[in-house]
């Protein structure tokens, strides 16, 4: 690294490694979709040569939506200069400069932008582990994967299962065991959560080198066990795509992914790993430009596997320029200034410090009686306080602060216009989950709505523990298992109710967990906790009235209502009875803090907001609160859990060897010290989460104050810039070593306050709250709003007949294929071609497996043979899939050939579905769209009125009104939602720009067993169309396709971009030698139509 400058988003674009360096607050994605917009305006890439990477599902939906916004906004800005209408005043920096030149080189830049809006899908802005699986996609076969593996979300019960095989098959006959199972569990997970990290200490006695050995073969067991079934996970991912790039030397993967990501932004590059960094690396460093955003100092995530030396090491080896985003646009120049202050001249890793930075908000945004922008509250005592003293003393107070702020008449300003501070304008961030839920308590108990939004997980929570109870006494009623669930939630019963209740009363609740065991059995799980809410035999309410009426009822419902949809997903997964139990019991044993199974938020009203650290990184809050700045307990024994550090090297080791393993404590010294630089940055990441007000907590505590980062920061010797030391033990009496003793937090704008706990704690309400009256429920059930589709529409008029062939998977395609054969054509005694596909079985099962091949197949082959190789192989996975009975994949294959060489006449200007290339093909074209208002009254009658006024009188579909507008067909509203799938989307290149195709694959048998290509005649094919409505479909798949072009094509002109639609009739499709006239039905219904049509079904009726 040469270099740092500022970053001056008018400056020339980076053709190299750059790495652009930001602060909290500094305006990170805007200077991404800024670049972005950049690189595509100025012609360096078209949107689908740009990458845009980061490390979580939330930042990348953010920047997907940043970045196509900023296109569009700046596409429009260029547009009006190029009208004549100028700049408008909020034109920033970039939208300047790309203004800048003459109006030709402007309309240049805007049809760039243009064309990226048009082709943003296109464009790879995704996760780390997304844009792996997308790149491995690339390569083909040059990828190190097997391509038929199902990723899995959760490995942990595969883990499981090799933790105990491997425990039994090491230790069963061993009588003394060098570790428990769950000991073994533990050094299993530490093992897999870092799978590439080497384990140390190499060097180790006996029961070291065992635990060791015992985690690595764990490692190699579960790698042999995911070969063998067949999935990978997300680590997997990045794994198989350095493997990719290190089994290829001679950089023809690397090629093939520069030639596709000719421009690489990376997000949040902090949180990086050297694997992660490897692949970056290997592919793009030197190549392309590759600029890496990210601020070290946020690098709070080495619980996940982030490594803040990977990006120190990228930083110094690969940048040959670092940009630093020097002007904060979040907080006020206050909160600015002594955040800087409190953290100036402390390392907060290598190489990581807080740099000055200018506020663009110069005064307060908050108005009225508003505190100082930034406070330490201390509480006054003459001794050390016990932890638990301390936080009961700042829990007061905080919860006293709170009620203070929203009573006082606090106003913010807010987009230049005052509005009273609400609760949701309040944050109060703690350090783990147990403060978090005794914060909660105690500003409930006050009157304050709060929302706490911790790490917890759902599986922690009693209602999981009340769901185990429950469930077991319903699948084995033994009397304990009864008496349990009686104290569960579900029933409500305590001790003494039990241990008092009559007989009478026991059979009442033993009849209830009768009845719902019944409708477990029989309904599930859905139906289970319906009755769980409302059954209230005795009086005393469901579920939900009786959670309600006690304090945080809320927060119990909600948990209950999780645990419900969790247990309800597994049951219809098909896990019953005993299953299910075990199931839930698993997964309340092996749950920790890696399941994503998070407790959700009680509520979304306006609420103050309680969250850890880790939550709140990215946000951002007017007011916010640190009650555990200063609150940190460290154990002085060794626990011999694991040690995850990096090494005299400075690689990342993982010693899983125990505390008894030799050079532990010098290992333990430097975890110790990566840990209080951890702290150090959460705690940056806290501070730097206020916009306006930033309260913090100290207390003097015998163990919980001197190790705090907090209360290192404010007695480091300022004096002597570096690491603060690991404590400040308070032994040396109270009253010298009080905050306010401190002259220099004054100076920086820091205000040093006493606690004042006396304060009102009770938030007293501006209005009374009124009476709650249950309404009356009036039943009017509406009908005939509906989420529908073609099928559902003409369901009344195709009676089903029973499917004659074996089921097809529970996963098939859902086609529209009738199960029954169609109309018998008369034929002349003259016998034309026999259809290829005269021996293949029919039925909705059949057609299925058609789709299917006709999907996945890229029949734009280069060679005939090609053609047949794939076509045969995709066949083959079609039947093993289906395993229809009388279906041959080569006999298959042969009957499906003809239908892709058969010539399609002017659907697509001559050509056969062979020669459309996979790039001018969109296959099922999935779609949803509003049919109507709320009060809309469009029938399908009124479809057929609209046909008949657009379809001239040569239309061969020119009767089907006639058709639609009878009984029980007419009178259908359409109201609801519309959904479908196109089987296929052709663009059709022409002279005068692309057309589209809606393409439809018919199975249907329109004659006697032996079946000849004259059974596909004009005459027949129109009968079969009209018998089934196929020509609705057509139209709804028109609509369909207009509104979704109508949204991608900045041109977008239905009567030039319709080409009309094509149903092909597979079996009457005979190839090149016998042409369009038998198998191909093509119909062109005018843009009008169409339009009009897309207007009514969303209820806009012209004139």
């Amino acid at each position: 690294m040469t270099a740092t400058v500022h970053y001056d988003p008018a400056g020339p674009l980076p053709t190299a490694t750059v790495l652009l360096e930001a602060s909290a607050g500094t305006g990170k994605t805007h200077a991404i979709a800024a670049l972005a917009t950049r690189y595509v305006a100025e012609g360096v890439v078209s949107v689908d040569q740009l990458a845009v990477i980061s490390f979580s599902r939330v930042a990348s939906d953010e920047l997907r939506s940043r970045v196509r916004r900023r296109l569009r906004d700046t596409a429009a800005t260029l547009g009006d200069v190029v009208d004549g209408a100028g700049l408008p005043q909020s034109a920033d920096a970039t939208d300047i400069l790309l203004a800048s030149g003459s109006p030709a080189e402007v309309d240049v830049r805007r049809e760039r932008l243009r064309a990226a809006l048009t082709g943003f899908d296109a464009a790879a802005i995704m996760t780390i582990h997304q844009f792996c699986q997308a790149m491995l996609d690339e390569l083909g076969v040059l990828a190190a994967q097997d391509p038929q593996a199902t990723l899995v979300e959760d490995l942990g019960p595969l883990l499981e299962q090799v933790v105990c095989d491997r425990y039994l098959a090491r230790y069963a006959a061993t009588p003394e065991r060098p570790f428990d199972l769950d000991t073994a569990r533990k050094l299993a997970r530490a093992a897999i959560d870092l799978p590439t990290t080497p384990l140390v200490p190499t060097q180790a006695g006996d029961l070291a080198a065992e635990r060791l050995d015992f985690a690595a073969d764990v490692r190699r067991e579960l790698e042999r066990r995911k070969h063998r079934l067949g999935v990978y996970s997300f680590d997997d991912q990045l794994l198989r795509l350095r493997d990719s790039l290190v089994a290829n030397p001679t950089t023809a993967a690397a090629q093939r992914l520069r030639r596709r990501c000719q421009v690489v932004l990376v997000d949040e590059f902090q949180d990086t790993d050297p694997v992660q960094w490897e692949i970056l690396q290997r592919t793009f460093d030197g190549h392309v430009p590759l600029v890496l955003i990210g601020d070290p100092k946020q690098s709070i995530y080495a619980f996940r596997g982030a490594d803040v030396t990977a990006y120190a090491a990228a930083a110094e080896a690969a940048a040959e320029l670092t940009f630093s985003l020097a002007t904060n646009h979040r907080a006020d120049e206050p909160v600015v200034t002594a955040v800087s202050a409190l953290f100036a001249g402390v390392p907060l890793g290598p190489n990581i410090r807080v740099e000055p930075v200018t506020a663009s908000h110069l005064g307060s945004r908050l108005a009225g009686r508003a505190p100082a922008p930034v406070r330490l509250r201390c509480v006054r005592t003459e001794k050390l306080l016990d932890a638990a003293s301390a936080r009961r003393v700042i829990d007061e107070d905080l919860v006293a602060e709170v009620v203070a702020l929203l009573s006082s008449g606090v106003m913010v300003i807010d987009g230049g216009q005052p509005r009273p501070l609400a609760e949701q304008d309040i944050a109060i961030l703690v350090t783990n989950n147990r403060r978090g839920r005794e914060l909660s308590e105690a500003l409930a108990a006050a009157g304050v709505a709060v929302a706490f939004s911790g790490s917890d997980s759902i599986l922690a929570s009693p209602a999981a523990q009340d769901w185990l109870t429950l469930l077991r006494a319903l699948e084995q009623p033994r009397r304990a298992a009864v008496r349990e669930a009686i104290l569960t939630d579900f029933i409500g019963a305590d001790l003494t109710g039990l241990a008092t209740a009559d007989d009478d009363q026991l059979l009442a609740w033993s009849g209830r967990l009768q009845r719902w065991g019944r409708l477990l059995a029989g309904q599930g799980v859905a139906a289970l906790f319906a009755a769980v809410q409302s059954d209230s035999p005795e009086g005393d309410g469901g579920l939900a009235e009786r959670l309600l009426r006690r304090r945080r009822g809320e927060r119990d419902l909600t948990d209950h209502r999780q645990l419900a949809e969790i247990l309800h997903a597994q049951y219809t997964a098909g896990l019953r009875g005993p299953a299910l139990v075990s199931w839930l019991a698993d997964q309340l044993r092996l749950q920790d803090g890696s399941s994503d199974r998070t407790r959700r938020l009680e509520t979304d009203r306006h609420a103050v907001q309680l969250m850890t650290v880790h939550k709140a990184k990215g946000l951002q809050f007017p007011v916010v609160l640190l009650p555990q700045a200063a609150d940190l307990y460290l154990s002085s024994e060794d626990s011999g859990d694991k040690l995850d550090f990096h090494d005299e090297t400075g690689n990342r080791v993982l010693d899983l060897g125990g505390k008894d393993a030799p050079g532990r404590t010098q290992r333990l010294g430097w975890q110790a010290l990566e840990q209080a630089e951890d702290r150090l940055r959460a705690l940056y990441v806290a501070t730097t989460r206020a916009e306006s007000q930033l309260t913090m907590w100290w207390a003097p505590t015998m163990r919980n104050t001197e190790s705090s980062p907090l209360h290192r920061l404010l007695y480091r010797d300022r004096s002597q810039p570096g690491t603060p030391a690991a404590t400040y033990p308070l032994d040396q009496g109270v009253a010298e070593l009080l905050p306010s003793q401190l002259s220099w937090l004054g100076e920086v704008g820091i205000t040093v306050e006493d606690c004042d706990p006396a304060r009102n704690r009770i938030l007293a309400r501006d209005r009374e709250v009124p009476e709650l009256v249950a309404p009356a429920w009036q039943p009017r059930l509406d009908h005939t709003w509906r989420r529908t589709s073609y099928s559902g529409l003409t369901e009344a008029v195709h009676a089903r007949a029973p499917e004659p062939l074996a089921e097809a998977p529970s996963s098939e395609v859902v086609t529209d294929e009738p199960s029954t054969d169609g109309v018998e054509t008369v034929t002349t005694a003259m016998a034309g071609p026999r259809s290829p596909m005269a021996d293949l079985p029919g039925g909705t099962s059949f057609g299925s497996l058609v789709h299917e091949v006709l999907e996945r197949l890229d029949w734009h082959a280069p060679t005939p043979a090609e053609l047949d190789e794939r076509l045969l192989a995709a066949t083959t996975a079609a039947a093993q899939r289906f395993a229809l009975t009388g279906v041959d994949p080569q006999t298959l294959a042969d009957g499906l050939r003809p239908s892709l060489l058969t010539p399609l006449g002017p659907l697509t200007g001559g050509a056969a579905l062979a020669e459309v290339a996979i790039t001018d093909r969109l296959s099922e074209l999935d779609f949803e769209f509003a049919l109507g208002t709320a009060d809309s009254t469009t029938t399908l009658a009124e479809v057929a009125g609209l046909l008949r006024r657009w379809l001239p009188a040569d239309d061969p579909l020119v009767d089907y009104p006639d058709d639609l507008d009878v009984e029980p067909l007419a009178s259908q509203v359409l109201r609801g939602f519309l959904t479908g799938s196109i089987d296929s989307v052709l663009r059709i290149h022409t002279a005068t720009g692309p057309r589209f195709v809606v393409v439809d694959y018919k199975t249907n048998r329109l004659g006697p067993a032996e079946l000849r290509l004259d059974h596909y005649d004009r005459a027949a094919m129109t009968a079969e169309m009209r018998r089934t409505h196929y020509p609705l479909q057509a139209l709804l798949y028109c609509v369909a396709l207009h509104r979704f072009l109508r949204a991608r094509l900045d041109d977008y002109d239905p009567a030039r971009h319709l080409g009309g639609v094509g149903y092909l009739f597979v079996r009457g499709l005979g190839g090149p030698d016998a042409g369009p006239e038998t198998g191909l039905f093509d119909w062109y219904p005018s843009a009008g139509l169409v339009s009009e049509l897309s207007d009514l079904l969303a209820d806009r009726r012209r004139p």
